[in-house]
């Protein structure tokens, strides 16, 4: 953007943004002091139903008063700090046409360029590509809404967004481990981002963006980086490497360790969901080879389990019992039966006679 005749203008933009937003704030501060005002107003309340209570001994409402009491101070206690943020701000009046022209230039100079959207009153700057232990997170352009600069006490009037988009696996709206919907988490910073704009730093406002992005803080990240490249279990969720990771042909997804298993007959990998157990060892097997089963009762049955007449071990037994031969046969000590010797008590009996 070289003419200059659009950078004044565009700097008179910034002024007049700027003039909003310095009223927002004094508004904002009038809001607070009044919420405050009314929480003294109800605490001299319980002050006096407190004496009056102890006047006559109830012990009852003098308890009920303490704890009003008690609960009107903590919210008194963050109403305080909450209130300094407005009366300590900025004493210094709204920036100059030529001072807003100078920070305009000085981002051109920090970033290489910047971009104007006179329709939406944007104004943005892009990153070098950014790069965080290795992930490639690629360059973001961060874009200043003029129009919501003046809500900047209720919601962030800029938006980061990513070029080349390299998103982790398990949410594609994270752009970066603090970057969640184009909305920066600006940690410790946010102090510091918002006296920025309020003081008309625009060039600052854009460099300590351009800071937080270029740093991880493995504390409070959406996603953390040991986790970018991973890819998530379908079954559970969990984030896995690539060496830990486990791909089901039969339902084509991919599952962690724990959730998948391997098929007994044919050694296939196979999700728990696509197992089918063995009903006589209770060993996993596939799809594929459940559909063998028990030529008899037809149960499924892994190929271990199963004998040459394709029968499983408990219709094998059966089979067994049913081919034993039947009669007086004397089962010898080598397995085969002897026939038994015939009685001579009957010829006896008749030459007796």
């Amino acid at each position: 953007m070289e003419d200059r005749k659009e950078i004044v203008r565009i700097a008179g933009e910034v002024q007049e943004a700027l003039l909003k937003l310095r009223h927002s704030r004094y508004l904002e501060l009038m809001r607070q002091l009044t919420c405050f005002a009314r929480q003294l107003q109800e605490l001299t309340t319980e002050s006096r139903r407190l004496g009056l209570a102890l006047a006559h001994g109830w012990q009852a409402s003098a308890e009920k008063c303490r704890s009003i009491a008690g609960r009107l101070l903590s919210d008194i206690r963050y109403s305080v700090p909450r209130i300094q943020q407005f009366t300590d701000g900025p004493s210094k009046d709204v920036p100059t046409l030529s001072d807003l022209v100078g920070e305009l230039n000085q981002i051109q100079q920090e970033f290489g360029n910047i971009e104007i959207d006179n329709a939406k009153g944007v104004i943005s700057a892009v990153t070098e590509p950014i790069t965080l232990e290795d992930i490639y997170l690629g360059p973001f352009k961060i874009e200043l809404a003029l129009n919501k600069l003046s809500e900047l006490y209720y919601s962030s009037p800029y938006y980061v967004i990513a070029l080349e988009p390299n998103p982790p696996a398990t949410d594609e709206s994270v752009t970066h481990p603090h970057v969640n919907s184009e909305r920066l988490c600006e940690g410790d910073a946010a102090a510091a981002i918002r006296a920025a704009l309020e003081e008309g730093r625009i060039c600052d406002f854009f460099t300590l963006v351009r800071s937080i992005l270029n740093t991880y803080n493995a504390d409070s990240p959406y996603v953390s980086l040991h986790d970018w490249d991973g890819e998530p279990c379908y079954e559970c969720g969990y984030v896995m490497g690539s060496d830990n990771s486990y791909y089901c042909s039969f339902c084509e997804r991919v599952f962690c360790e724990e959730c998948s298993t391997c098929c007994h007959s044919c050694d296939a990998s196979i999700c728990i969901g696509c197992a089918t157990k063995c009903e006589a060892c209770e060993e996993s097997v596939c799809p594929r080879c459940a559909r063998t089963r028990c030529m008899e009762c037809q149960c499924v049955c892994c190929e271990s389990c199963m004998d040459d007449d394709g029968l499983c071990p408990n219709c094998q037994q059966e089979s067994e019992v049913e081919d034993e031969p039947e009669g007086n046969g004397i089962e010898r000590s080598d397995g085969n039966k002897a026939q038994a010797e015939p009685s001579n008590s009957e010829p006896e009996a008749k030459l007796a006679g």
